[in-house]
Order: structure tokens, then C-alpha cells, then sequence
């Protein structure tokens, strides 16, 4: 479980911060303290299903990016590729398209762990 609050705080957190706000003011929007801001971000304390559905709705990112490993059955995605998903999912599908097609480029680069 503390795995899963970990992969949720670093979400919360990643998501934050590319909104652009203190965790003063998402505390604020919340009514809750700092600290507990700061425990849910570093996984120590699990917010409520309330305060997470909130928490999607004031960082503008679906509740499903948040609590991702809950819903579904596909494999963990560690914080570094749900950072990069944050970033790239907003932007036109153009954009989108050349980044994959430099992810493809960069992947050929990379040896196979089988290899």
C-alpha cells in the first residue's frame, strides 16, 4: 500500500507543480494544513476519496491519473514516465506525434535489457 501513496504523492505533487502552485496554496483551496499536503505528496498519509477528487479537480488532471495503479490492470508506471504523461497529454496531437516519433528515434538507442 505505502507504494501506492508514494506513486499518488509523487502524482499529486508532478501535477502541481505544472499548474504552477505552492502546496501553501493548494493547501489553501483544500482547507487542510500544509504538513498534510506534504505527507500526502511524500506518501506517508493517503488523502480521502473526497479530498483526491478535489485535489484532481483543482490541478485540472483526471482523478484516474492519480490513482492510476486503481484502476487498472496495466503494469505500475513509475513517476519519471507519469511526469512525462502529464506534460505531453494536454498538448495537440502534432505534438504528440513528433515526440513519439523522437521517443521511437531515442528507444533504438537504448540496448534491450533480454539483449
Amino acid at each position: 500500500m505505502s507504494d501506492f501513496k508514494k506513486l499518488i504523492g509523487s502524482r499529486i505533487k508532478a501535477a502541481r507543480k505544472l499548474k504552477g502552485i505552492t502546496q501553501e496554496e493548494l493547501a489553501e483551496q483544500l482547507h487542510v494544513s500544509v504538513s498534510c499536503i506534504s505527507r500526502c505528496e511524500t506518501g506517508t498519509a493517503m488523502s480521502s476519496v473526497e479530498n483526491l477528487l478535489r485535489i484532481a479537480e483543482i490541478l485540472d488532471v483526471g482523478v484516474e491519473y492519480l490513482l492510476y495503479d486503481y484502476v487498472t490492470d496495466h503494469a505500475v508506471m513509475d513517476p519519471l514516465t507519469s511526469e512525462i504523461a502529464l506534460y505531453v497529454s494536454p498538448m495537440p496531437d502534432s505534438f504528440k506525434e513528433h515526440i513519439l516519433s523522437s521517443v521511437r528515434s531515442l528507444a533504438q538507442l537504448v540496448p534491450h535489457q533480454d539483449e
